[in-house]
């Protein structure tokens, strides 16, 4: 992520508590895999631990999210900087559980296998929906701006957004319209399903 044009302690308290908050959540981090690969190895592990990780994981990206009501009337660049918090937060879940680990039984099977990435693609996609959807949001306040200093702000959102895309095989979001009023509100743009 790039730094921002002013020191980070000079931006405002809503928006170094959101940032603060992003950290917390992304250091939740997975759970080690589990020892052995049977399959009740990995039902105890989904069961325990890696549940355990999500609950706490929510918790966190919670509170993260209700740090942004402050941010609805910054400037827009403090709107950008958060934005691309969510966009890094949602993404760094979204590979937290695709990076599950495959139990070796259904790994040597292709049809298991299929439903078993299938199910893990079902869990992770709106959460890399969610980050794509940031990151784009993020290049159009960027654009909004029109300041150049920021421009870093915008290459990272724009490269971060089609990362995502491409890596969780997304439809990209609508590209962001440089003229058209950006969110005042980003618990609405920012909230899962």
């Amino acid at each position: 992520m790039p730094q921002p044009v002013y020191p980070r302690e000079q931006l405002s308290t809503d928006l170094q508590l959101l940032w603060g908050r992003v950290e917390d959540a992304v250091a939740v981090r997975p759970p080690e895999p589990p020892d052995g690969d049977s399959k009740e190895d990995i039902e105890e592990w989904a069961e325990g631990p890696f549940r355990d990780w999500l609950v706490r994981r929510r918790e966190a990206t919670d509170r993260a999210l209700a740090a942004t009501y402050g941010l609805r009337t910054h400037p827009l660049f403090e709107r950008g900087i958060g934005t691309a918090l969510f966009g890094y937060m949602y993404e760094d879940l979204a590979s937290g559980i695709r990076g599950a680990p495959v139990p070796e039984n259904i790994a040597e099977d292709p049809g298991l296998l299929e439903i078993y990435t299938t199910a893990l693609t079902e869990h992770l996609t709106p959460f890399a929906e969610l980050s794509a959807k940031a990151y784009y949001a993020c290049l159009g306040l960027f654009l909004k701006l029109e300041d150049p200093q920021w421009g870093e702000w915008a290459l990272y959102c724009d490269e971060r957004g089609a990362e995502v895309v491409d890596t969780f095989n997304l439809e990209p979001p609508e590209p962001p319209v440089p003229d058209a009023e950006p969110p005042s509100d980003l618990t609405e743009l920012l909230t899962p399903p």
